[in-house]
């Protein structure tokens, strides 16, 4: 199971463990800013999410390689598997859709002034 993974990805072990490891620490990091600025703003809560935003950017770029990884090694089947994967991926990180109402109550408030 974990050969056919790393074959899908495209990586060895070596490589999809320090990729993993990297966005843990990230993780990790990002955990203990979050915890600190809950006891004092001394411990940046932006930072916390600068982190955020790390990975978040890192995970993108992996799933975009795997996603290249893949058409260019012909592991999909067909175009609509293909399309099927990149809408999954899209879906995940496509963050418009929340973000969308609040432009809605911006346009709200502004409205009543």
């Amino acid at each position: 199971m974990m050969k056919e993974h790393l074959f899908r990805h495209g990586l060895g072990f070596g490589e999809h463990f320090a990729n993993n490891w990297s966005l843990t620490v990230k993780a990790l990091k990002s955990a203990f800013y979050t915890f600190g600025h809950a006891f004092t703003p001394r411990v940046s809560g932006m930072r916390a999410s600068q982190l955020h935003n790390e990975i978040w950017s890192e995970g993108r770029k992996a799933s975009l390689q795997d996603l290249r990884h893949r058409i260019n090694n012909g592991l999909y089947a067909s175009k609509s598997e293909a399309l099927k994967d990149y809408r999954a991926y899209s879906a995940l990180y496509d963050e418009e859709p929340l973000m969308k109402k609040f432009a809605e109550e911006i346009e709200e408030y502004y409205s009543r002034k």
